[in-house]
């Protein structure tokens, strides 16, 4: 630090600012030429094959890029570079502004005008090498005339701050800028994002829903209604079936950019607040981005919640109709959560708690009742309002449980007696053989209605369901049985569960696949980009996709004795939701998807992420407290100017030199 501070007193004043001017000029114009040089490719190349909107005309693509690149130039230089003369926003300063970067769009275009003028249409290499020394000159240009005549005022809060500030209150002071950084880094994030998995990954639960939403099929509650209903509504409002996929996108990046900004304000660090950011670009997170499925929206709504209660928590005192909106609005999330995904009640739950209890840390028998009646009213409201608005078909799903219990757990000659004690009609009950002689031969495990049952052609026009009165002899059957069958039943679901946990697979959905729609048309090298991602994390780290994995970070979250730092609460919390999500499919497993451990999984790398920025944080605490007192020590230690002491007299550096120059 000392020499530091003898290196910083032989540079010149002038040359150190000038030096923090260039560097803080840089980086946003670095940031500025990231965004001017991808819009400039997207419009000439396009997301496609076929060539971007203005492939025709790259010095109209290049104006439009540059645009967009002054908005970014103008925050960044306006509240980091030039913030010490950052003044109100005038007439004079924007008109300056302007006119300098419309000289640099003019520096920028000439050499592309004069590459295709006089040496004929290039190749992308060659246009952005026009570009790049058009760039270079308008840059030198900018920094020119960005400190002689645009940002020239002087800022009325620039007094000198004390050093004994707080390093966070310093952080937090002078980067006002950094969320919206940090706003700029989520959008093109999830923008990118959505370009790759356009217009969406399609499963088969999301042509049946995207079949629903389009009316070709009656809508069914074998899959969540309020979901068909959102694809309907979307799908009307902007005519494209890709708004699903860009509707998960946006929720996820948006809610990441939250968590971001509440990481950056606990802490004053903004690599942490980018590495919460990062979540989303996991390979174990970023694999299901794009691909419509209800777990997906799940796990997303949850993670929503999540980001309100962080935000929640950095409000000032006060501000009770603020808090009041943002458990409002949390309680919508969760209500989604609980009717895209029966089985993520106890998740929302337990998220829900944390939502409240960080809205008001200590929130009092009143705000409990009226929290959680809102809850239960909301959620009751919105499916009586989904069924109303769907008329969905009674699928009874239910019955696909005792169906895979049954047949599982009973031998053939069992099933047979098991069901005509339940009063089965002789059909359905060699129905019901047959499917566990079936399951036996083939040694299906699990999932018996789709892998062993015998439906007929006729289901299709309407999807997978299940007649009343066969699900009410599955029901009484399972009643009757299993409690006779305890070892068994115990045995196999014992045996599914630890196939759920250690035998997880389709880590990464395929965008192109045999029953996707010709409608449906994704771009065959991103997808294959991005497949090439996830898998290589797949051979090289094959737990992050395991549900063992997750449930032992769940498990160490909740039960570990104490956890220290900012959100010791919020990661036990974590914990619990997850546990209990991955418990709700104890009884119910039908097979070993990732897809239904992916909000563990994200609510585990969320976890990861607090707990290094606690860790950080309190590494960093010791050693700013011994800086304070280290700088306590020399200003106690420095010493006093002396009546008949001339101003070049050094000064004494400790009690005896000071004795010394008094004798």
């Amino acid at each position: 630090m000392l020499l530091s501070t003898s290196w910083e007193r032989r540079v010149p004043a002038w040359l150190r600012r000038i030096w923090r001017e260039v560097a803080a000029f840089g980086t946003v114009g670095a940031l500025a030429f990231l965004v001017e040089t991808a819009a400039f490719n997207l419009l000439i190349l396009g997301a496609g094959d076929g060539g971007g909107s203005l492939s025709g005309a790259p010095v109209l693509a290049s104006a439009v890029a540059t645009l967009l690149a002054m908005a970014v130039s103008w925050f960044g230089n306006r509240h980091w570079t030039y913030r010490d003369r950052k003044g109100r926003i005038d007439r004079r300063e924007v008109a300056w502004f302007l006119a300098v970067n419309l000289a640099g769009l003019f520096v920028t275009a000439v050499p592309l005008y004069v590459a295709h003028e006089f040496f004929g249409p290039g190749s992308p290499l060659s246009d952005n090498a026009a570009r790049l020394v058009g760039w270079a000159a308008a840059s030198l240009l900018r920094f020119t005339a960005y400190r002689s005549l645009v940002f020239t005022s002087t800022r009325e809060d620039s007094a000198p701050v004390p050093s004994t500030t707080d390093r966070r209150t310093l952080t937090l002071r002078h980067d006002r800028y950094w969320p919206w950084c940090l706003a700029a880094v989520a959008a093109f994030c999830g923008y990118a994002v959505s370009v790759v998995f356009h217009p969406g990954f399609l499963s088969k639960d999301s042509v049946e829903q995207l079949l629903q939403a389009e009316g070709v099929r009656p809508v069914t509650d074998w899959h969540p209604p309020v979901m068909a209903l959102l694809w309907r509504t979307l799908i009307d409002i902007t005519g494209a079936l890709a708004t699903m996929a860009a509707l998960q996108a946006a929720v996820l990046w948006g809610a990441l950019w939250a968590i971001a900004v509440a990481v950056w304000k606990r802490t004053g660090s903004r690599p942490l607040s980018l590495l919460a950011l990062s979540i989303g670009l996991a390979p174990h997170i970023v694999t299901f981005t794009g691909v419509v499925w209800k777990d997906t929206h799940m796990a997303y709504a949850l993670l929503a919640v999540c980001a309100i209660a962080f935000l929640a928590r950095e409000l000032p005192a006060g501000r009770d109709r603020t808090r009041w909106a943002l458990l409002a609005l949390g309680i919508l999330f969760l209500a989604y959560a609980i009717l895209v995904r029966k089985n993520g009640f106890p998740a929302a739950v337990v998220v829900f708690v944390l939502l409240v209890l960080a809205i008001w840390p200590k929130p009092g028998r009143r705000r409990w009742l009226v929290a959680v009646g809102s809850l239960l009213a909301i959620t009751a409201v919105g499916s009586v309002l989904v069924s109303s608005a769907t008329h969905p078909v009674a699928a009874r799903q239910h019955a696909q449980i005792p169906l895979d219990d049954v047949v599982h757990v009973l031998t053939p000659e069992q099933v047979r007696t098991a069901a005509e004690k339940a009063g089965a009609d002789p059909e359905f009950r060699d129905t019901l053989v047959s499917t566990a002689r079936k399951c036996r031969q083939r040694d299906i495990p699990a999932d018996a209605y789709f892998a062993c049952y015998p439906r007929t052609p006729g289901d299709r026009p309407i999807g997978p369901t299940i007649p009343a009165e066969h699900a009410d002899v599955l029901v009484k059957m399972w009643v009757q049985q299993m409690p006779q069958h305890a070892a068994g039943y115990v045995e196999y679901r014992t045996r599914i569960f630890a196939r759920f946990l250690f035998q997880g697979n389709l880590p990464y959905f395929n965008g192109t696949w045999q029953g996707t729609p010709e409608s449906v048309q994704v771009n065959p090298t991103l997808n294959a980009t991005l497949r090439s991602y996830v898998t290589g994390f797949v051979r090289d780290v094959p737990a992050l996709f395991q549900g063992w994995f997750w449930l032992t970070v769940a498990l160490i979250l909740l039960l570990r004795r104490r956890w220290s730092g900012l959100w010791a609460r919020d990661l036990r919390l974590l914990g619990a939701s997850s546990v209990l999500y991955l418990a709700t499919y104890l009884p119910t497993a039908p097979e070993s998807n990732y897809r239904s451990m992916y909000w563990p999984a994200l609510a585990g790398t969320l976890a990861a992420v607090l707990i290094v920025s606690s860790h950080v944080t309190r590494r960093r605490a010791p050693r700013t407290t011994e800086e304070t007192k280290e700088t306590k020590e020399t200003e106690e230690s420095a010493p006093t100017t002396y009546p008949d002491e001339s101003p070049a007299t050094p000064r004494p550096d400790n009690w005896r030199d000071r004795a010394d120059a008094w004798n």
